[in-house]
């Protein structure tokens, strides 16, 4: 599995733009709040980062169960650290899916079941997205009322939203008529005739495994969505904890919905983990609650448990799981030769 060196130098702009942003807003003036960061603080901040990796290695075991295959929780959680860092260090998030898939893989599930569970993995989260944030922009409307600012900001959460939940509804009802002009398209193009009916029946096993969902039982959805509400809360629980560190108040269901615009930013923009642009974001949705220092002090503890943490944390263990098959690889077509 390669990482891409155009991505490497992508990462490191990316990190470049993190660091600027705070350090131009507060200047050096943001570190005399460091004293605020107590120890324990910080502890409970990566505590809740491992909650949230704990859940998410729950729900991959209990999907892996759902399609008739058995994962332990060593690998469960070396595979969420892994894919963790994926995510942030590729544009778009590209990596996080592809690590899945990769990983799954090498467990002994075929390619196109293991695009299929992590095909489930995004329609849970997507299941979490649709019903919380609505649910914090109705909170949120009724605390502050309709402000511009919130409204805009309620508009673009549910309008991603929506539009995703639309995408994935209509993929799920019309996806023999999309394969089919996909496939279409494909014969037109010789090099790529050969592939499509490879792509229909990996289509075909995709869709199967997305299925799966269908079997499960009302207690198990119910289970299921719990266990991703403990993968997404804790790490939407964090900014509002730093904000209280710091003695201040933002309404949570705000905080909530940013954090989601964010998070929803960051998939869509090609820098990896949102650079440089999640902060620009940050900085404009709470600078009408928070001071310079206090805004790029908090964006600064923010981005470390939520950006930062994935590389310096998952880049080893990543390095780890993909290397050491690498290292196989290579001594294969040297043995070979």
């Amino acid at each position: 599995m390669r990482v891409k060196k155009s991505w490497l130098w992508l990462l490191a702009a990316s990190i470049g733009l993190s660091l600027a942003l705070p350090l131009a807003l507060g200047g050096l003036g943001q570190f005399k709040l460091l004293d605020r960061l107590s120890w324990w603080a910080a502890l409970l901040f990566t505590l809740l980062m491992v909650l949230s990796w704990w859940f998410n290695s729950w729900r991959i075991r209990m999907l892996m169960k759902i399609g008739g295959h058995r994962m332990s929780w060593r690998e469960a959680v070396l595979t969420t650290a892994s894919a963790e860092f994926a995510g942030v260090a590729t544009p778009g998030g590209v990596g996080m899916p592809a690590t899945y898939i990769f990983l799954f893989h090498r467990l002994g599930v075929g390619v196109a079941e293991a695009a299929g569970l992590e095909g489930l993995i995004l329609v849970t989260d997507l299941v979490f997205y649709v019903t919380v944030m609505p649910l914090a922009a109705l909170i949120l409307l009724f605390e502050v009322g309709a402000q511009p600012d919130v409204l805009h900001l309620v508009a673009v959460v549910m309008l991603v939203v929506v539009g995703a939940a639309a995408i994935v509804w209509n993929l799920g009802r019309h996806y023999r008529r999309i394969c089919i002009g996909i496939g279409r398209q494909m014969g037109k193009v010789p090099r790529l005739a050969r592939y499509r009916y490879r792509l229909a029946r990996a289509t075909v096993q995709f869709v199967r495994c997305l299925r799966l969902l269908q079997k499960m039982s009302w207690p198990q959805y119910a289970f299921l969505f719990l266990i991703t509400l403990g993968y997404w809360l804790p790490r939407y629980l964090l900014l509002f904890l730093i904000i209280f560190l710091v003695d201040q108040a933002v309404p949570l269901s705000y905080l909530f919905l940013v954090q989601g615009a964010l998070n929803l930013g960051s998939q869509i923009l090609l820098m990896p983990g949102g650079g440089g642009t999640v902060d620009a974001g940050y900085a404009a949705f709470l600078s009408p609650y928070l001071d310079r220092e206090t805004l790029a002090f908090t964006l600064l503890v923010w981005r470390t448990y939520t950006f930062y943490w994935f590389l310096i944390v998952g880049g080893p263990i990543f390095l780890f799981k993909t290397g050491q098959v690498a290292h196989d690889l290579i001594s294969q077509r040297v043995s070979g030769r």
